[in-house]
């Protein structure tokens, strides 16, 4: 009986044992290695309610902009009147704007000479009125260099106003097409043939032209050509040139490229009654827009396609009070 017994136990034993080696040899052939199969899936996970907080990614936000990648400036004029001696003294209780410059890039296919390469800046302006007149007050950071035999190698500034409604702050063109012009513009140009602290402007009746010291009455149609006024195709017996300046830096005394600030101080008459200038009134808007050329641009001094401008920010609004 216990043989017998003895005889079943080992059978099922048998048995058991065999049935745990198919058992495991399924779960080899199931499961598999990095390199015979595909690994097992796993069991599908209920979606979380809550949002994951690792590593979060922000909103996107508008990347700022600065002023000459089109942004408009607004400046208002302040109620004073200047005496233009090129001393800014008068001007320190004046809250000025800052008007970044740079070159303009010349279009493929416009046949303009490649200019010497320049830095950006930021230069200062300020405008006043005393309800007659009105004044401004360009300041550029720059290294003092003066010639007075050669006014490429001294800097030279313009001040541009809008006549035309149409024109643009590219001597009456835009960014589209420079070779197009779209309307008139005034052109206050000013080149250094007189000393520091010396008056400039005025000239002959019935002409922009300033024979002595260089700061033009000017108008334009294109960014190609200006005339004094008076001087273009057609007759303009009002031309006249009205405007006073003086000009200072504030390192003369150390001598040439010391470091300092231009001062450029204008003024003209609101209303001169001439077709090629710019008409103001109090109460009103002037939209101008500044260039620099800089001597240091080449050897041979500033090129005409060569100057720092302020056209990239558009037009700059100026309210009179």
């Amino acid at each position: 009986m216990m043989n017998l017994l003895t005889r079943r136990g080992a059978k099922a034993v048998i048995v058991l044992l065999a049935a745990l080696a198919v058992l495991a040899l399924v779960a080899v052939a199931c499961g598999g290695d990095d390199d015979d199969g595909a690994s097992p899936t796993a069991e599908p996970t209920a979606a979380p309610t809550d949002a994951p907080t690792d590593d979060p990614t922000d909103a996107p936000t508008a990347a700022p902009t600065d002023a000459g990648d089109g942004d408009e400036i607004t400046l208002d004029a302040a109620t004073a009147t200047i005496t233009v001696d090129g001393d800014s003294s008068d001007w320190s209780d004046i809250e000025g704007v800052t008007v970044p410059m740079e070159q303009i890039e010349i279009p493929s296919g416009v046949d303009w000479d490649e200019p010497g390469p320049l830095d950006d800046i930021d230069v200062t302006l300020k405008m006043a009125t005393d309800g007659g007149n009105l004044y401004a007050l360009v300041e550029v950071p720059d290294d003092y260099d003066f010639d007075p035999a050669d006014h490429n190698l001294s800097p030279s500034l313009a001040v541009m106003f809008l006549i035309d409604a149409a024109a643009g702050p590219h001597m009456g063109a835009e960014d589209e097409d420079l070779e197009l012009g779209l309307g008139m513009v005034d052109i206050w140009h000013w080149e250094l043939d007189c000393a520091a602290g010396l008056a400039s402007g005025g000239g002959d009746p019935g002409s922009g032209d300033d024979p002595d010291c260089n700061l033009d009455d000017e108008f334009a149609l294109d960014p190609e050509d200006r005339e004094d006024d008076g001087g273009g195709d057609t007759a303009n017996a009002d031309a006249e040139n009205s405007l006073v300046g003086v000009w200072t830096h504030t390192a003369s005394a150390d001598g040439p490229d010391a470091v300092g600030v231009w001062i450029f101080e204008m003024s003209r008459p609101l209303q001169t009654g001439d077709a090629e200038d710019a008409q103001f009134e109090s109460g009103g808007t002037a939209l101008m827009a500044l260039a620099y050329f800089d001597p240091d641009e080449t050897l041979e001094g500033w090129t005409d396609t060569g100057h720092l401008q302020s056209a990239e920010s558009g037009w700059i609004e100026v309210r009179l009070p």
